[in-house]
């Protein structure tokens, strides 16, 4: 792998496990073994295998204190296969150090477990044994194993406890990942000295692939934003670094955000001094426009005072109403085919930037983008959402969108027809009357959510844009719905509008 694509981070898609299973067919949903591992880390806290624990233990104890077999290799192996890696990991450790088995052995199982175990549990498990017993030696093993994000968590772990330039070893694995393993990698850099690391953290070690906002508070403490920000001479990486840092705490969660952050009133002030005058980027106006929302909240959590707050939120509504980022986000919307129409038709949601005609233009050339059908009726006028059902009429296959019931999740590429149709007939509660052909074909949908979102467009109208025809569209839904809870809605609806 390393060959092929150097250091890393590597391809998503370019490699396979040994034991990795089918991926479900359908719109069965699907959680991978290292996103389980970061939500359980994370969140859930880790629930030890105590029992397991002194199986291995003892298994492993009698491959070192014996005369080893190669059977009995086998047996350790495949019995780790079957157990959870985070929930033995440091049981089996203690255990391996109260019962005081000899750590040049018990180094040599694990290295062989992770070059060649074939199960990934028990490569999990060797790079654990490494960590405990290995040396500096194991350094380059540890960070190609490691640039697997399957494996990042054990093997920075193990990085650190068995280098003597522990933060420089956790700094090399952290830039060869960018999801949970990036995550997993820089929470072990907090409160890091060397200037290198302090310095990119703040441009791009915060930066992974699952939420910035895990990372955030940690680069801004330990990289010193603040007073990065100070300097006369912050150029374009670091001004964006900070822009994402900020506009991450501004989102909050799931780790500390922007309350936690004792330099945030300063910090965001001194950013908009910065954004004044510089170029004016989508990536600069999505962290003004975050900041600003934060801004806006009510103030009775807040950790400030209300003048403060005012003070800042003044600031940054000056900042947005200037008129270069109009500019900027008409000029990506212009070309229906540019890579940032996505990312520009946000911030004109946000900016409640009349552009509807661009993204219609967009429709046109991808008629199945959910997100583009979601900010086109978002946006509308009542004429444009007249417009906007005719389209979706035209574009989207209808005839083979009622095509339900069915209690399906609509996840996966074989239901963007299904999701498309789902945006605009979401954003039907607001116009009474218009695009009931669209709510027919939605209330008959094979998914879940598109029959609900159709019913509760329904649900919002009055009762005088409701003709009979469409009462009775829901009173044949309901005869035939197998999801409990939306047949109850439907019998509701019925209830109250008979």
């Amino acid at each position: 792998m390393s060959l092929r694509y150097g250091p890393g981070p590597w391809p998503e898609d370019a490699y396979r496990l040994p034991d990795d299973l089918p991926r479900p067919t359908g719109d069965e949903p699907f959680i991978s073994s290292v996103v389980m591992d970061g939500i359980q880390s994370h969140h859930f806290g880790i629930e030890p295998d105590d029992d397991a624990v002194i199986e291995i233990a003892d298994l492993l104890g009698r491959l070192v204190t014996g005369d080893p077999a190669h059977d009995d290799l086998l047996l350790l192996h495949d019995r780790l296969g079957t157990v959870s890696a985070l929930g033995i990991a440091d049981g089996l450790v203690d255990r391996i150090r109260r019962q005081r088995l000899p750590r040049d052995r018990i180094g040599a199982v694990g290295r062989h477990l992770a070059e060649h175990g074939t199960r990934r549990d028990a490569v999990k498990i060797g790079l654990v044994l490494l960590g405990a017993c290995g040396d500096e030696r194991d350094r380059e093993l540890l960070l190609l194993l490691g640039t697997l994000e399957e494996l990042t968590l054990y093997a920075v772990v193990a990085l650190r406890r068995t280098q003597p330039d522990r933060q420089r070893a956790t700094y090399e694995l952290a830039r060869r990942v960018r999801g949970w393993g990036r995550i997993h990698a820089v929470e072990r850099l907090k409160g890091c000295d060397d200037p290198q690391i302090k310095d990119w953290l703040l441009r791009d070690g915060f930066r992974n692939g699952i939420m910035n906002e895990y990372l955030a508070h940690l680069a801004a403490t330990t990289g010193d934003l603040y007073s990065a920000l100070l300097e006369p001479d912050v150029d374009d990486a670091l001004l964006d670094g900070a822009a994402g840092i900020l506009a991450a705490l501004a989102l909050g969660g799931p780790a500390e955000d922007m309350g936690d952050y004792a330099d945030a009133v300063p910090a965001m002030h001194r950013l908009a001094d910065l954004l004044t005058d510089r170029r004016a980027t989508l990536g600069r106006l999505d962290a003004v426009l975050r900041i600003l929302a934060f801004l806006r909240k009510p103030g009775d959590d807040s950790p400030w005072p209300p003048d403060v707050v005012a003070r800042l939120r003044h600031r940054y509504e000056d900042l947005v109403v200037r008129p270069r980022w109009n500019d900027l986000v008409l000029e990506r919307l212009a070309d229906p085919h540019h890579a940032d129409f996505s990312h520009a038709m946000w911030a004109a949601d946000r900016l409640r930037l009349q552009v509807v005609p661009q993204i219609v233009a967009r429709l046109e050339t991808d008629p199945l983008d959910d997100f583009a059908w979601y900010h086109a009726i978002g946006l509308a006028t009542a004429e444009e959402a007249e417009q906007l059902s005719d389209l979706a009429e035209r574009l989207l296959p209808l005839a083979d969108l009622a095509d339900g019931p069915g209690d399906r999740r609509g996840i996966g590429q074989e239901y963007k027809p299904d999701r498309a149709l789902e945006s605009v007939v979401g954003g039907l509660k607001a116009f009474p009357g218009i695009g009931l052909a669209l709510i027919d074909v939605a209330l008959r949908n094979r998914v879940t959510r598109t029959r609900r979102a159709a019913l509760a467009a329904l649900t919002t109208w009055p009762a005088s844009a409701v003709p009979d025809e469409a009462r009775n569209w829901v009173r044949r839904a309901a005869s035939v719905e197998p999801h409990e809870e939306t047949r109850t809605e439907m019998i509701d609806f019925l209830r109250h509008r008979p």
